[in-house]
């Protein structure tokens, strides 16, 4: 099967379905997902990963629901999960949110004070969940949490941990002339070595995705050659996959040029090798999905 990694649907921030409002998706702006699936079928896509934009998730829960065969689900950490408000139990939060949407997996960018220890963090009884009960970090967070992301790692050896586009760790993120996300950063990104330093956990992969966004040039992105070579030579094709971050890069560079990019960026990949980044790593992090 060929899995895309990493996707948003979305509508229009509604009363019925509220979402974050920015710049990068302002109230009108949607991508629904019969879209995603007419784009899928296109490109011989046989399922994907869906991602809310937010904590706001009933439209992507929906999705999953409407598409068992065809979609897995990773919801976005709020302070609730994170223990930072609320009246519930970070690990109770994360149980409702978790069974209400029939997510797999919780995308996180803050794990806790980077100054203080792990152990110490109100987000460490719902990590502790997640490492219990099978549910994927998926992280996407700024450097000073990297040092949080390494204890992590340490503490919960049979906890999966993806780090999403490239291990890039952006403090902000922008907007393009093309609507797409943005983000100004050094190549190689100063935060290479740590992720690097990762792979030495088996339990940690890597999401090749993203490009378009860190790239100072144009597709196909060959200022991020050596990053993409450093990412395979410390992880293996074996824990890496591919992801479009559909719809941001529907028009530019387009979905079929994405898929292309794990062929330029390793041309001498082996067929095997591809057939992981292309959905054997994916299908091997969520156990059990996209059954036919």
């Amino acid at each position: 099967m060929k899995i895309d990694g990493h996707v948003h649907v979305f509508m229009p921030d509604s009363e019925a379905y509220p979402r974050t409002v920015d710049p990068l998706a302002p109230k009108e702006r949607s991508a629904p997902v019969e879209v995603l699936l007419a784009t899928m079928q296109e490109a011989g896509v046989d399922g994907a990963v869906l991602v809310p934009l937010g904590p706001e998730d009933l439209y992507v829960a929906e999705c999953l629901a409407r598409f068992p065969s065809r979609f897995v689900g990773v919801c976005v950490a709020d302070d609730a999960v994170c223990g930072r408000s609320g009246d519930l139990r970070p690990e109770d939060a994360l149980t409702r949110r978790i069974e209400s949407g029939g997510f797999r997996g919780v995308r996180m960018n803050w794990l806790g004070d980077p100054a203080r220890p792990l152990a110490e963090s109100p987000a460490c009884p719902a990590l502790r969940w997640m490492a219990d009960h099978q549910v994927v970090v998926w992280f996407y967070g700024p450097a000073p949490q990297l040092g949080l992301l390494a204890e992590l790692v340490k503490s919960y050896p049979d906890l999966t941990i993806v780090l999403n586009h490239l291990g890039f760790c952006p403090e902000t993120i922008g907007v393009d002339d093309h609507a797409r996300p943005h983000i100004e950063m050094a190549l190689p990104p100063p935060t290479l070595a740590a992720v690097v330093e990762l792979a030495r956990s088996s339990q940690v992969y890597v999401m090749l995705s993203g490009m378009y966004g860190f790239s100072h040039t144009e597709y196909p992105y060959r200022d991020l050659d050596d990053v993409v070579t450093a990412i395979y030579d410390a992880f293996g094709a074996d824990r890496m996959f591919w992801a479009s971050d559909f719809p941001w890069i529907l028009e530019r560079p387009g979905y079929n040029e994405l898929l292309a990019l794990p062929d330029l960026h390793r041309p001498k990949l082996k067929a095997r090798e591809l057939e992981s980044i292309h959905g054997g790593t994916a299908t091997a992090i969520f156990k059990g999905g996209w059954q036919q």
